[in-house]
């Protein structure tokens, strides 16, 4: 008896499998970055160039704007807007028609290539970065808060590319690209790796990834064939107390 129970203790304790459902593809946006922005319901999309894109959860193209930065590898959506990245050290504050709204700055002297960039709720900022590979969790102020190395997960990711925080579960959600494991990474916030699962068999060079959380709506971009998929995503479990209500469906963008 005692053994039976410790084998439904150890199973019970064992994470249920993520879900990943591919819903359709849209071609010919590369998505070197995606943010889901719940204000306009819909995806902001950065490609590597000056140019910012805005679509809808179904994929309609809604505007874009011209960043005026040389590039943007990154962005992440703010209360007032976006916050833009290019790569090289450099971020810019934009209002969701891309005027800028503070000039130019350095988030912190650690980041320069920052690959993927997520706001969280509190303020922080979740970066990831493939020169070397590591996550990290930074204050408004600049400060790192915390730092973890990629190389040492099991198995390890090498190459982030994007990043985003599932609200409903809790859990970090980063995307490894060809030069790993062409893999979504689904991580508790202390950067216990929980799942990973592979994205091959929907597109080559995993850059980007977005949720709309009021619908499990996952949203990845591909470098590799120019284009973005859409899913339906459940997590493998929570990391947080309360669950969050997952809210109206805006889907009709």
């Amino acid at each position: 008896m005692r053994f039976l129970s410790l084998i439904l203790f150890c199973f019970a304790a064992t994470p249920a499998a993520a879900e990943l459902v591919h819903r359709e593809t849209l071609g010919g946006l590369r998505g070197a970055s995606l943010a889901y922005d719940a204000e306009v319901c819909g995806v902001w999309v950065a490609t590597e160039g000056r140019e910012v894109i805005l679509i809808g959860t179904t994929g309609r193209a809604i505007m874009r704007f011209d960043s005026g930065m040389r590039s943007v590898r990154s962005l992440t959506v703010e209360p007032e807007g976006l916050l833009l990245a290019d790569g090289w050290g450099t971020f810019r504050r934009v209002d969701r028609d891309g005027r800028p709204r503070e000039e130019d700055f350095s988030l912190s002297a650690t980041l320069v290539y920052t690959e993927g960039l997520h706001r969280d709720a509190d303020g922080s900022f979740l970066v990831v970065e493939d020169d070397p590979s590591r996550l990290m969790r930074v204050a408004p102020d600049g400060a790192v808060l915390m730092e973890l190395w990629g190389d040492g997960f099991e198995p390890p990711m090498v190459e982030p590319q994007g990043v985003e925080r599932d609200p409903f579960s809790g859990n970090i959600l980063v995307v490894d690209d060809n030069e790993g494991l062409n893999a979504l990474f689904e991580l508790a916030p202390d950067g216990e790796v929980l799942t990973v699962t592979p994205l091959s068999e929907w597109g080559f060079d995993a850059e980007g990834v977005a949720l709309q959380p009021e619908t499990g709506t996952l949203f990845i971009g591909f470098d590799g064939g120019q284009a973005v998929a859409i899913f339906e995503w459940r997590p493998s479990g929570m990391s947080i107390a309360e669950p969050l209500d997952r809210g109206p469906d805006c889907a009709f963008m």
